[in-house]
């Protein structure tokens, strides 16, 4: 606190009659007897802004506390959408190079889309995936600062509406299994948190002569982000802390679902604790890895009910790295495992969300939109057809849709349509009728119509009569016929 000593000079504006002359020596005097009235102001510990009552992310930060606290928010129950005969297809909604490091959108790219959710609706999306809303984004600071670089508040609120009024429903990234200091390597604020919520065995050295030098007792229970601080996921202060930003995210911000960063950070039950404290309708982690066994069990450990409803989905990078192995190299054998898909929609097709790229997996160029290869883009589409025909929930990307042409739009949204038309859910019953070298093959039914995908060099394959070619491109095709 700062104590401001204030005189009371209400003598001096009673005696118009004190020259300028005398003005000096007469204030001096009357300064000498006046009484002394000390005003005591708040101030930013440390002298730090981001810790004023002024600060809006502070403000946020201790109203969401008392809004959202477990003391006095009780969850509604979870209604979720990603469970058996899913329709839901999935829009990623920004690229690494959205945001204003790279180009400098007026409103910034939560302006771009919010004036895009228009053709985000029309073109059938149900779901949009947002990035990081935080400032810091995937490295966060303040949970609560929303001046980042993908825009600031007002323009991200505005751009959750325009989604909304669109039907289509708003997903943010959550990114819990790591933070960075507002300043320096552990001065977290708002939320306000002590050094004891980092992991025991975090790089950051800590506070020397500590007890585990400042940092949790509790060693990190999975993969460590080395550019942040690991969090303390089994610390009760870091665990109250996550349910009330993302009860805030959903009841004030209105998201509608979450896409959890970096799952391999911490354990999955804490998935299952924070996703029933606040009753997302959809949720999907960040499993980055190909080995399908695992994230299988991530799956699992994020339910403990028996009937796994409210178990999240993952992506299912076993399936993209496959896929994008056999386009490649026109071997398409390790698609078939068994006679089944052999990603997650082979196992578990209910929680699986295919895709072909993200913003991780992509290239790390920024001018690999604009100049990406023939093949390159050939081969996507591909990637496309398979995703979009198969069991699952597809996810599209952004700069595919949006950024390679109309011709390339088109041929997505004509798969998109077939996927509607035919009636394909997250659990369509599927056969393999080839998985070979430069032939794959399967039959795929809706709940309308039976759609057959063949991808590969094989020209002279077809399915045969009573078919209707209904999309085709460069190594692929995909014919449909109403149900018997």
């Amino acid at each position: 606190m700062r104590a401001l000593k204030l005189f009371w000079l209400a003598s001096v504006f009673y005696f118009p009659f004190i020259t300028a002359a005398t003005a000096v020596p007469a204030l001096d005097a009357l300064k000498a007897k006046a009484p002394v009235v000390y005003f005591i102001l708040p101030e930013p510990s440390g002298g730090r802004l981001e810790n004023s009552p002024l600060n809006p992310a502070r403000t946020e930060w201790l109203s969401a506390s008392k809004k959202y606290s477990d003391k006095v928010f009780t969850p509604k129950p979870q209604h979720r959408v990603d469970t058996n005969n899913s329709k839901l297809i999935m829009l990623q909604g920004f690229h690494w190079y959205a945001d204003n490091y790279w180009i400098h959108p007026p409103n910034g790219w939560w302006g771009v889309l919010a004036d895009k959710a228009p053709e985000v609706g029309k073109a059938g999306f149900d779901l949009i995936w947002f990035p990081p809303v935080s400032n810091g984004s995937y490295y966060p600071k303040e949970w609560y600062n929303l001046d980042s670089q993908w825009g600031n508040r007002a323009n991200l609120t505005r751009a959750i509406s325009a989604m909304h009024a669109e039907g289509v429903k708003v997903v943010a990234d959550v990114v819990l299994n790591h933070r960075n200091g507002t300043k320096d390597w552990a001065d977290f604020t708002n939320p306000d948190w002590p050094a004891t919520a980092i992991t025991r065995n975090d790089e950051w050295p800590g506070v020397p002569d500590a007890p585990y030098n400042g940092k949790s007792m509790n060693y990190d229970e999975g993969q460590n982000d080395s550019g942040c601080r690991d969090l303390d996921h089994k610390n009760p202060l870091v665990q109250e802390e996550s349910k009330i930003f993302m009860r805030w995210l959903k009841n004030t911000m209105g998201f509608d679902g979450w896409r959890f960063d970096m799952v391999k950070g911490y354990a999955p039950q804490h998935i299952e604790d924070y996703n029933d404290a606040s009753s997302p309708v959809f949720s999907v982690g960040e499993v980055y890895d190909g080995n399908r066994q695992l994230v299988a069990n991530w799956i699992d450990g994020t339910d403990s009910g028996s009937d796994k409803t409210n178990a999240s989905s993952a992506f299912d990078f076993p399936t993209k790295f496959n896929l994008i192995s056999a386009i490649e190299t026109e071997r398409f054998e390790t698609l078939n495992d068994n006679g089944r898909p052999s990603g997650i929609i082979g196992w578990w097709p209910a929680k699986a969300v295919t895709f072909v790229e993200n913003h991780d997996t992509t290239p790390r160029d920024p001018n690999f939109i604009a100049t990406a290869s023939a093949e390159y883009k050939t081969q996507r589409l591909m990637g496309y057809a398979y995703i979009l025909t198969h069991p699952g929930i597809p996810c599209v990307f952004w700069p595919h849709f949006f950024d390679w042409g109309q011709a390339y739009r088109n041929s997505i949204q004509a798969l998109m349509d077939i996927r509607r038309a035919a009636g394909i859910t997250s659990t369509s019953r599927m056969a393999i009728m080839a998985a070979t070298n430069e032939l794959y093959a399967a039959v795929i039914d809706g709940e309308r119509q039976r759609v057959v995908l063949k991808l590969g060099r094989n020209w002279g394959w077809n399915p045969g009569a009573g078919w209707t070619l209904a999309a085709s491109g460069e190594r692929y095709a995909v014919w449909t016929q109403p149900l018997p």
